[in-house]
């Protein structure tokens, strides 16, 4: 069976006690899909290059976006903004497009930045319809050249909570306790031990944390008492804490696992009400229902079963207790793992030089046939990325948990017994995405603030006249023009509010829009049009965070190796730049590019970019004036392409037995929108074999990408916008930037400054599929790193996740 498949496998129960279901209880159950159905969670992991960052270097990062246990298909907009954590204000802010389920994008840091630490958040405007305490947020550490030592604060006081199990503490019912100890900052506190005593001073139990300042105990509270905890640190510091009071009746869940096997016990009081004699004991996975059991405990007290896990996946399983007028009693969730989240990536090494600018050569296997959608980074391996928090215990773990979680990915790393009770300790003490029970049963489901967006928008109003005024069935004749001197037209119609909007647009940087009134051009003169993008306003400054204050733990070599780097990027700095403008005279002899990889270059740009394709240059080409169409121009010429002339709806195109993409300047179209395209206005086309990552659904049927000429390609007739037309500014998505890696085997004799870059080499899109499952990547070492780290993560199509870590030395 298919990983993603078992979430929706419903567990075939042995009910314990049968009793009829009640209306509301069908109710409850399609809600709790119904829910998941229509308000689908997402959350994202973000790979960065490395740990820590000078100023004046870039944050270079890779955004992974899960729904359930597939990659998310609901976002297709991504904003990320660094913070100052001490003010709240947003100092850089970008948005990016969301393709298959991942973006990336980077940040450049000042080299006047002063600041010790930065936060980095990143959300989806669906995110914010729903608990903003899941949005991502990481705090990055800046190294300047005379940052000082960490100190630790002088007063750092140690706190305990206590968490019984289900919820609360009944009386006269033995119930597991669970605790958390940790520092002002939220760090756990490695060994905390002391004694639970009532409210005459008598030891009832004693305790001792097994991990990260957790453990648990059993305690059985008596009527008419209250308890609390003498205790000491790590320090030696000694502390009182209360305990929660006990509730005089009610119902407890407890919950037992193992690898193979899910046990639960549920006990009530003696004095309670017929309505909390009878319960239903309901569990969810990822907004989806996945076992319910009926229990009648209207003649004992104390009942058991077992919860087969054959057919369910691994992550959070949320269960909760309701009784008979389905009002929650407790609930509790465990984690279940199985590893089969997993899938098989390698990193084999074939050349290895870690001396001075040593040239190293690796490959990236991937043996499956299925899609991959890969990124790695290369580092010095003190700067390194040390994978506290990886993709593997985001998407699975903390993603899904309030509060921070110590080294997640510690409970992934070596799965047996010790972790697996450890890692129910973090169940028992951290918050989770709860259903907010009273509003699902009433039937009251979230408020969309923001809906799903389309990428971006070339949408605004007209203003300065009466809708009146603007005749019906007007529109508005808009050309978009970016830098590079390409075009889009657009035809806008205006509702009756003088209104318009295009969606689904990609386009980068800053864009020129022109554009005219159709009917009435006078309009042109007397209104005016306001255009936007369509994304989300961002706020100047946020809320401050007590999370963005929390220092980040490093170690002393990592924190001199970053000052030492810092100091020679300064010390060099003037250097280079005199290099940079000897260099600018200098007239290198290289290998010439063919023409038709400088109209990739000129044309292509992301995922369009290089790639496994067939490429024609339209410029160039004397036989391609000649064609009717650039249909009939691809005719025959790409092996395995069907076109079909003839279709209902204009051509049709199939490759590999699927439907083939379109895109015009990278926007999807379909065939009716351009075969009436002059071949005269074609510049370049790239037609991409099967699948082609760029495409909506994996592109399992290639895709052809078609390009208007543009800059000096651009035919005369064209060259000038149409006059009378009024100008507009517009923002896309944040520039592109590209990881500049340099071959010292070519550079050497002209760049002789020194070398000290800590990211030796970035790549956020490594894919591969069964006809590519090979990759080789090769770099070069700076002047000074001696051990080199390689981390790679990714996921597949199914949503399976790896992560692989390399050292060379």
């Amino acid at each position: 069976m298919k990983y993603a498949s078992a979430l929706y496998t419903l567990c075939t129960l042995v009910l314990l006690s049968f009793v009829p279901q009640l209306s509301r209880a069908q109710h409850l159950d399609s809600m709790i899909n119904v829910y998941g159905e229509r308000f689908p969670q997402e959350k994202v992991h973000l790979h960065f290059d490395k740990a820590l960052y000078n100023p004046g270097e870039t944050i270079w990062f890779k955004a992974y976006l899960f729904s359930g246990l597939l990659p998310s298909a609901i976002s297709h907009n991504f904003y990320t903004e660094l913070i100052d954590p001490a003010t709240g204000k947003v100092l850089q802010r970008k948005i990016t497009p969301i393709f298959e389920g991942s973006t990336a994008g980077s940040f450049d840091l000042p080299l006047t930045l002063t600041n010790t630490s930065l936060t980095f958040r990143a959300y989806t405007t669906w995110m914010l319809n729903f608990d903003t305490a899941f949005v991502y947020t990481k705090n990055i550490r800046i190294v300047g050249k005379n940052a000082l030592t960490d100190k630790k604060p002088a007063e750092n006081k140690s706190s305990i909570k206590f968490f019984p199990e289900g919820g609360d503490m009944i009386t006269e019912l033995s119930n597991p306790v669970a605790f958390k100890a940790v520092d002002s900052y939220g760090f756990p506190v490695n060994v905390v031990k002391g004694a639970v005593k009532n409210s005459k001073g008598a030891v009832v139990t004693n305790f001792t944390s097994l991990h990260d300042g957790m453990g648990k105990f059993d305690l059985e509270p008596q009527p008419n008492t209250t308890y609390y905890a003498e205790w000491q640190d790590d320090k030696g510091k000694t502390y009182k804490t209360d305990l929660p009071a006990a509730r005089p009746a009610g119902a407890l869940l407890q919950m037992i696992g193992s690898d193979k096997l899910l046990s639960f016990v549920i006990k009530r009081s003696n004095n309670v009400t017929p309505e909390n004699q009878r319960f239903y004991l309901v569990g969810n996975m990822y907004q989806q229902l996945v076992y319910k059991a009926t229990i009648n405990l209207s003649n004992n007290f104390m009942t058991s079963g077992t919860i087969p896990l054959a057919e369910l996946p691994s992550g959070i399983l949320e269960m909760t207790l309701f009784n008979s007028n389905w009002q929650p009693m407790a609930e509790r969730i465990v984690f279940i793992n199985k590893e089969d989240y997993l899938f098989d990536a390698a990193i084999n090494v074939g050349v290895k030089n870690v001396n001075k600018r040593g040239k190293n050569v690796i490959t990236v296997e991937v043996p499956d046939t299925l899609r991959s959608n890969l990124s790695i980074s290369v580092t010095d391996a003190v700067m390194a990325d040390k994978g506290e928090d990886n993709i593997i215990s985001r998407l699975l773990l903390s993603g899904d948990l309030k509060g921070y979680v110590h080294e997640p990915s510690y409970y992934f790393n070596v799965v047996d017994d010790s972790t697996r009770y450890y890692l129910d300790l973090v169940m028992l003490t951290n918050g989770w995405r709860r259903f907010k029970w009273q509003d699902l049963a009433a039937g009251k489901f979230p408020e969309i603030k923001y809906p799903r967006d389309n990428y971006l928008s070339l949408k605004g109003e007209v203003l300065g006249v009466p809708s009146s005024q603007i005749a019906a069935g007007s529109s508005i004749n808009a050309f978009m023009e970016a830098k590079d001197s390409s075009r889009q037209f657009f035809a806008l119609p205006l509702d009756s509010r003088g209104q318009f909007k295009e969606e689904g647009l990609i386009f980068f940087d800053t864009v020129r829009v022109y554009y005219q009134f159709n009917k009435d051009k006078r309009l042109t003169e007397r209104a005016t049009v306001s255009f936007n993008n369509g994304t989300l306003r961002g706020q100047s400054t946020l809320p401050l965070d007590s999370a963005w204050r929390i220092p980040i733990p490093m170690d002393t070599s990592a924190l001199n190796r970053s000052k030492y780097i810092a100091a020679e990027a300064a010390r060099i700095r003037p250097e280079i730049e005199k290099q940079v403008k000897t260099l600018e005279a200098v007239t290198v002899r290289a290998k010439q590019k063919s023409q038709k990889d400088l109209m990739d270059e000129k044309y292509a740009r992301g995922l369009f970019s290089g790639g496994d394709a067939i490429s024609f240059d339209m410029v160039n080409d004397p036989f391609a004036q000649s064609a009717t169409n650039i249909f009939q121009y691809l005719q025959g010429r790409v092996a395995g392409l069907q076109i079909n002339m003839g279709g209902a709806n204009g051509p049709t195109l199939s490759w590999r037995q699927s439907a083939t993409s379109l895109f015009l300047d990278e926007m999807p179209v379909d065939a009716s929108m351009i075969q009436n395209l002059p071949v005269s206005d074609i510049a370049y086309v790239k037609a991409f074999r099967p699948p082609f990552f760029g495409a909506s659904g994996g592109g399992s049927g290639g895709a052809i990408a078609i390009y208007t000429r543009k800059g000096n390609d651009a035919k005369a007739s064209n060259a000038s916008i149409p006059g009378g037309m009024e100008k507009n500014l517009l923002a896309g998505y944040a520039a592109l930037k590209e990881f500049y890696a340099p071959d010292h085997s070519k550079e050497a004799a002209l760049y002789d400054a020194p070398d000290v870059r800590t990211t030796l080499y970035w790549s956020p899109y490594l894919l591969t599929d069964k006809s590519n499952r090979r990759v080789t990547i090769t770099f070069y070492n700076n002047d000074v790193s001696k051990r080199i780290k390689v981390v790679m993560e990714g996921m597949n199509e199914e949503g399976r996740l790896t992560r692989v870590e390399k050292l060379l030395e």
